[in-house]
């Protein structure tokens, strides 16, 4: 797993604090263009120093390099 490929809490909370302070009950979020589903959340650890976690989704992607 590379670092480029991660963001900080800082900047995801920083991204996503307005969006998830100002969403609606009925308002609707998707995933990519809309054919990804989230499948978890899930704590990768380490025990000790910062966490990771880990935001998985349903259907299998390909990472396709820049």
């Amino acid at each position: 797993m590379s670092k480029e490929n991660m963001m900080s809490g800082a900047e995801f909370k920083a991204e996503f604090a307005e969006l998830v302070r100002n969403l609606k009950d009925t308002d609707l979020v998707y995933f990519g263009n809309a054919d990804l589903s989230l499948y978890r959340i899930k704590e990768r650890g380490p025990l000790e120093g910062p966490r990771m976690v880990q935001i998985a989704f349903n259907e299998p992607y390909n990472v396709i390099p820049d």
